[in-house]
């Protein structure tokens, strides 16, 4: 089944690419088994993307559970779509992110990314919010090294991720290729509708992370959010997917359990939540973020 019929649709992207709706998150799998069994259970159950990073720390892992499990289900490499990351370094960005990358096409054992995305817009560890040159420039060599990349071959699409409007802004004043993806953190708690819209003007895709709050209890035990689980006999995880399903953001669910990452997909695609009901969730919006290190990145 090629990408285009991916279960639960696809977005087309700008530069005339497609990408799935609804992929595997795998942030946090840390073992080759367990990437298996996660890998395994998601192509039996119709994924079709997977989303990984350097900074993961398993892109190895997936190649391999890939190179394993796609000739049982009869797919090729052709028929998923393979989404990584690379961070935003401030010393020797362009060679160290030609670096990323290359390691990145080695462990994941192919010749081409789907999409590269520019994980933070600027360096996640050492990067300050008051050096706005340094920032800056990070940003925009980062950003020309994924254009080459792109113009090589090596890439399909770029894009970014927890990047904020004046970041957005920013980079159209200098990008050959505009980003196709935005990824950033979306739940009910924290609805960005600002730079939502801005994507939308630009024909950017917004793909959410975060749909569970990391798994904070407040959210889970929210009224609202209880009361539409109970409604259409599903868990309280599947209505927050499905929050942002229906409001048309690509989403990435992170499972290891077989049964967890099928009714990540196909229950969250079949929940209907009415429009009245999908504004009491947008309704909980208090510009609350849970990631552990905060939103730190959100500076020039």
């Amino acid at each position: 089944m090629p990408v285009s019929d991916a279960v639960g649709g696809v977005f087309k992207l700008h530069d005339g690419y497609v990408i799935p709706r609804v992929g595997l998150g795998i942030s946090r799998i840390p073992t080759q088994e367990a990437l298996d069994i996660a890998v395994e259970a998601a192509l039996k159950s119709g994924y079709r993307l997977f989303d990984t990073a350097n900074l993961y720390k398993n892109e190895d892992y997936l190649g391999n559970s890939l190179k394993k499990f796609l000739p049982k289900f009869g797919l090729t490499r052709a028929d998923v779509f393979i989404t990584t990351k690379v961070r935003t370094l401030n010393e020797n960005t362009w060679e160290e992110t030609e670096k990323q990358f290359n390691g990145s096409l080695e462990k994941l054992q192919t010749d081409y990314i789907d999409l590269l995305l520019v994980h933070y817009p600027r360096d996640r560890d050492t990067g300050k919010d008051g050096e706005f040159e340094k920032n800056q420039k990070g940003r925009k060599t980062v950003w020309q090294c994924l254009e080459n990349a792109k113009d090589q071959g090596k890439v399909r699409s770029i894009g970014v991720s927890n990047f904020e409007v004046y970041h957005l802004v920013e980079l159209f004043s200098f990008a050959k290729h505009r980003p196709v993806v935005d990824q950033y953190e979306y739940q009910p708690y924290l609805t960005r509708p600002t730079l939502r819209k801005f994507a939308e003007l630009n024909n950017i895709v917004v793909q959410a992370y975060s749909s569970l709050c990391w798994g904070d209890q407040e959210i889970l035990q929210e009224p609202v959010v209880v009361q539409l689980a109970q409604k259409y006999n599903v868990s309280v995880q599947a209505i927050l997917y499905a929050f942002g399903y229906l409001n048309n953001f690509s989403i990435i669910p992170k499972s290891a359990t077989p049964s967890r990452i099928h009714d990540n997909l196909h229950t969250t695609i079949s929940i209907p939540l009415t429009q009245e009901e999908l504004n009491s969730l947008l309704a909980l919006d208090k510009a609350k973020s849970f990631p552990p290190i905060g939103n730190t990145w959100a500076c020039l």
